[in-house]
């Protein structure tokens, strides 16, 4: 079964979290968000990022720790 682990972000920002996630072993599904927001030209609207329901803490951990090292590192 599928969870949500991220829910109405840009297509943009779900590619890279999606990228990220899976070159940590966690697969992930995009799919249209039901939240409301104007589609704009040439980027599409709101999507949310599902993972398989035993690998949604493992996902958490690792956005957790992806968060951290951003703040930690705001030049990179």
């Amino acid at each position: 079964m599928w969870k949500v682990l991220v829910e109405g972000v840009n297509v943009s920002l779900a590619n890279v979290l999606k990228s990220f996630l899976e070159e940590n072993g966690i697969e992930v599904l995009v799919r249209a968000s039901k939240m409301f927001d104007p589609v704009i030209f040439g980027q599409g609207g709101l999507v949310d990022l599902l993972v398989p329901e035993e690998k949604l803490e493992q996902a958490r951990s690792l956005m957790e720790e992806a968060r951290r090292h951003g703040e930690e590192n705001p030049t990179l």
